[in-house]
């Protein structure tokens, strides 16, 4: 290109943003990019082309719009990726003199917001499959080993010991030789069979060096000389994992052929005893820690064998705590609660802590583990054992809710606390020691009161807790026979009438359903504890206390199901105590309910609504049996109080205009007169009888209009009340 002063120029360096001097072979002068001008040059074209292939889309997209036979909606505009930002110039061309031109300044490019679209979006990893190579591999060092196998189970007694060995040894080295020259030739997958199948040979060879007594191996014990025999293994692949950086199967071989050699050379009476609780919390940490030296594809394998020595520590510890000696006891306990104090240090490494549970599960696991442990060794004490461990617990269950606010030792103090409360109560279960377990139970009251009031956040299970801690306590007092029959009672209609109390006084907080649940449960075990002995007058005294109370939260929380259920069990008490007086009468079971369904129906009445959704119930349980009793078994005494009550229910329905009683009555009254006329009836005179009749007709047939009349009227009098 040339200039209008006649000088050639061509387009910037790609580089360094230097005007070059034109086509050639020449560098740039500035960062010394080669062909600057030819480079420069295709980058040109290329702009040039996405220029032109912008302006096509813009003029489509104007064309498809005019095309559209809608209105045009608002278009977005679209989103491009990134461009290349362009080099700053190394040395730049001196600025021509003069004032710059002023202008607005181009702001800076911002990437985009928002998701790229799914062209721009990295494309999802494809899925790892077997290729056929792998599956040729794998199947030809499975079946080296197999001929190793057959060679050394058929063939050994036909050749010569020393042959044997030599052709074994032989293969083996060949085998491990192969692999590594495979290593240094790339060939990945090779290597790794090759690998394995020199391990797998290495083992079968001194496998059948021990049982063939090559050199008088067999006399060595069999547990000494597997022992030695995955040491070996495990120096090998050792040694050839760090010939060949490479090959992932020898650190692979070496860590598993190293986790059962101290399990082996330990004595095997004491497998089961602490020392076996040290050698496996040993291997775990040593599991952990060669972590850091380990490939990142072998650290989920030493993770998973981590995991498996630290279950079987704390199996094997809780176990020796339990069933061991006092020795192999209280050391397991140190040992686990060494082990769990040691994992919060663990997790400072960053590539550790990948690896480990997070700090709360670790700790609250570990301090879970060595609290159990110490509740067994503790059990082995005495008869004072499982009722220290209970105590601890309890008190470590209250310094965690004093400690709240601390979160490094809250999990470790729940975790023991609750841990020890529960594994000491069951030791007190199991040796059916009640009494203790009472205490136990009563103690649980002091951390659920401390939670109550400094957690609110759990205040409402804090509640239930701290009331049925003491219910259970009464309970198992009255099982061991530290308290009567009727004495738990009384204590546990005491705790119904505590939890509606306060159910009543937290209204309407969290905790109230919690404390009513908590008092219902107490009073209907009171009633059940003290009805077991036949005392039901103490029974009836414990569910009127119950209900009254819960009669109380009723009123108070305006809640009308839990004072229906409060009127019901008033009821239940009535009934309860004149049944267990031997009291036959109706009227002592059929007031009560009355007087319930007309207290239960106070609302209804002062809101107006219809009798026989009001008091109309109450009146015919009160009133009913009562009248047909009176005329099946006729009695004065009962005669002329039914005739009153009925009397007085069709007074006041007349008078306050309501229905249900005003026909409730009439028709008791009814029923009552015609019972008890009814007997007389065959002792009249007949020609009384007929004259009577007769004289009615008459009456009847002369003022049938207006009697008529007067019937209608009294239907609808009658109809039109509410």
């Amino acid at each position: 290109m040339t200039s209008p002063n006649g000088t050639s120029w061509g387009p910037p360096c790609p580089v360094c943003g230097r005007l070059s001097a034109g086509p050639g072979p020449a560098p740039c002068p500035s960062c010394g990019l080669p062909a600057v001008g030819e480079a420069a040059l295709v980058v040109a074209r290329i702009g040039a082309t996405i220029e032109e292939l912008a302006h096509d889309r813009e003029r489509l997209l104007a064309t498809l719009r005019a095309a559209a036979p809608g209105p045009p909606g608002p278009v977005a505009a679209p989103v491009y990726p990134a461009p290349a930002a362009a080099p700053l110039p190394v040395h730049p061309e001196p600025a021509p003199a003069g004032p710059a031109p002023a202008g607005p300044a181009e702001p800076p490019w911002r990437p985009p917001s928002g998701p790229l679209p799914p062209f721009l979006a990295d494309p999802a990893p494809p899925r790892r499959r077997v290729s056929p190579q792998e599956v040729l591999l794998g199947l030809g060092a499975l079946l080296v080993v197999a001929a190793a196998l057959a060679f050394v189970a058929v063939a050994w007694t036909r050749l010569g010991v020393a042959f044997q060995a030599v052709v074994m040894l032989t293969v083996t080295a060949t085998a491990c030789g192969a692999s590594a020259w495979t290593a240094r030739r790339g060939l990945r997958a090779t290597e790794e069979a090759l690998a394995a199948a020199g391990a797998a040979l290495l083992a079968v060879d001194l496998g059948a060096a021990h049982a063939l007594g090559l050199g008088g191996l067999d006399a060595v014990p069999p547990r000494l000389w597997t022992a030695v025999s995955c040491a070996v293994v495990a120096a090998a692949g050792l040694g050839l994992g760090r010939a060949t950086r490479s090959t992932v199967a020898w650190p692979l071989v070496a860590l598993l052929a190293a986790q059962p050699v101290p399990l082996l050379l330990l004595p095997p009476e004491a497998v089961q005893s602490a020392a076996a609780v040290a050698v496996a919390l040993a291997m775990a940490f040593l599991d952990v820690a060669v972590v850091l030296r380990l490939r990142r594809v072998l650290v989920p394998v030493a993770g998973a064998l981590a995991a498996l020595w630290a279950a079987g520590a704390a199996l094997g510890g809780t176990a020796a705590a339990w069933n061991g000696g006092p020795l192999d006891s209280w050391t397991a306990t140190v040992l686990l609660a060494g082990a769990g104090a040691l994992l919060p240090l663990l997790r400072r490494r960053p590539r550790l802590a990948a690896l480990l549970p997070p700090d709360r599960v670790a700790v609250g696991t570990g301090a879970g583990v060595a609290a159990l442990a110490l509740a067994g060794a503790l059990d082995g004490t005495g008869a004072a054992g499982p009722v220290a461990a209970a105590g601890l617990g309890l008190g470590l269950l209250a310094v965690a809710v004093l400690a709240a606010r601390a979160p490094t030792v809250l999990p470790a103090l729940l975790a023991a606390g609750a841990t020890l409360t529960a594994a000491g109560s069951a030791a007190l279960l199991v040796h059916g020691r009640l009494g203790a377990l009472a205490g136990v139970a009563l103690g649980a009251t002091v951390p659920a009161v401390l939670a109550a009031v400094r957690l609110p956040a759990h205040r409402p299970h804090a509640v239930a807790v701290a009331l049925l801690s003491p219910a259970v306590a009464v309970l198992l007092g009255e099982q061991a026979g530290r308290l009567t029959p009727t004495v738990a009672g009384l204590l546990l209609g005491i705790v119904a009438a505590v939890g509606f109390g306060l159910a009543a006084l937290t209204s309407p907080a969290r905790e109230e359903h919690a404390a009513a649940g908590a008092g219902l449960l107490a009073g209907l075990a009171g009633a059940g504890t003290t009805a077991v002995v036949g005392a039901w007058g103490q029974v009836a005294i414990i569910l009127a206390v119950s209900a009254a109370a819960a009669g109380a939260y009723g009123l108070v929380s305006s809640r009308r199901g839990v004072g229906v259920g409060a009127l019901a069990g008033l009821v239940a008490a009535c009934w309860t105590a004149v049944a267990g007086a031997g009291v036959e009468a109706p009227e002592a079971y059929t007031l009560p309910a009355a007087a319930a369904l007309l207290v239960g129906a106070l609302p209804e009445i002062r809101a107006g609504v219809r009798s026989w959704a009001a008091e109309g119930p109450a009146a015919v349980v009160a009133l009913v049996p009562s009248a047909l009793v009176v005329v099946a078994e006729p009695s004065a005494v009962r005669l002329v109080p039914v005739v009153v009550a009925a009397a007085a229910l069709t007074v006041a329905g007349t008078l306050a205009h309501r229905q249900a009683p005003f026909v409730v009555g009439t028709a008791a009254l009814a029923f009552v007169v015609l019972g008890r006329l009814g007997p007389y009836a065959p002792l009249v005179p007949r020609w009384l009888t007929l004259a009577v009749v007769g004289l009615l007709l008459l009456v009847l047939g002369a003022t049938y209009e207006r009697r008529r009349q007067q019937a209608r009227e009294a239907v609808a009098w009658v109809a039109q009340m509410r």
